[in-house]
């Protein structure tokens, strides 16, 4: 399992780096999952959620030349080159917000806008006349619009070892803030919608993830002595952006299921807990075969 927080790295050495497995953890979310079906655990249920009728995955990239100093907090006098040079970027600090310019050339009405799950705001799509499509038994196509806007920080920390003349050698480690240039990108979508002529409308959502990587073109050659205290660094840095448009319609399933979520006992001064949730009352249906 990967690890959002840890941030991406790269060493420039023979060796390779390796995440310590000790900074990360496993999720638990209380459900079981029986090894085989059975009667007495696996009941169905009727459950009100969005689905999804059609999705689309973008990825952009933003590629920028940088070249900033540092002081290591030691003198480079006599330092002739560098070694072991680890490098990770850290994308907490980018934004990437998305917004829809047009909908089959129509922009959308101005409005309230339902929320999603995670809280997402999702565009009422009432306005697009499907009757067409609707006639044939197929879904209606869409032609989106959207500008997605990159602006933020990121930081870069720099480690490694100085080498002087004298055989002797210094470690050090470094963070760079870097200011994105805010910049807009314009792109377009299709996806299909189904009808709008029931009662419950679809609804587009999209959300959006960024990840930097900065690049070290020559490797350890690419860190220079400025001056007898200061580094200079000439990277390149990517901005690699996902975007992923979904059309959502609300639908009532019959799923099976396990029951509700059991979270461990939690021991502690008291008999009994609040309940979050009712008990389950509706009655199984067992075919009987006798």
């Amino acid at each position: 399992m990967g690890c959002p927080s840890c941030g991406t790295s790269k060493t420039y050495t023979n060796d390779l780096s390796r995440q310590s497995t000790d900074t990360c953890c496993s999720a638990s979310t209380s459900c079981t999952t029986p090894l085989v079906y059975d009667p007495e655990k696996i009941i169905s249920e009727c459950i009100f959620v969005e689905k999804v009728y059609d999705s689309k995955m973008v990825r952009k990239e933003i590629d920028t030349v940088v070249t900033e100093t540092f002081t290591p907090g030691f003198s480079l006098v006599g330092a002739i080159g560098f070694d072991n040079i680890t490098v990770s970027c850290s994308s907490v600090g980018i934004s990437v917000i998305p917004s829809i310019l047009s909908i089959n050339g129509i922009i959308p009405p101005i409005g309230p806008t339902p929320t999603g799950p995670g809280g997402i705001e999702q565009i009422d799509l009432s306005f697009i006349d499907t009757s067409e499509c609707d006639a044939l038994g197929k879904g209606t196509p869409i032609i989106i619009e959207q500008e997605l806007d990159v602006s933020g920080t990121v930081s870069i920390r720099i480690s490694g070892t100085v080498l002087y003349s004298n055989g002797t050698t210094q470690i050090f480690s470094n963070t760079l803030t870097i200011p994105l240039t805010p910049q807009t990108i314009t792109g377009f979508a299709q996806l299909c919608i189904p009808s709008t002529g029931a009662a419950l409308k679809p609804s587009l959502a999209e959300f959006c993830a960024a990840l930097c990587d900065f690049v070290l073109p020559a490797g350890a050659n690419s860190l220079t002595i400025a001056s007898p205290t200061e580094i200079q660094v000439n990277g390149a840095l990517a901005i690699c952006i996902t975007c992923e448009k979904k059309v959502k319609v609300p639908v009532q399933l019959c799923v099976l299921s396990t029951g509700f979520c059991k979270p461990p006992e939690q021991g502690g001064l008291c008999i009994e807990f609040p309940k979050l949730f009712p008990n389950q009352v509706n009655t199984p249906i067992i075919d009987d075969c006798k």
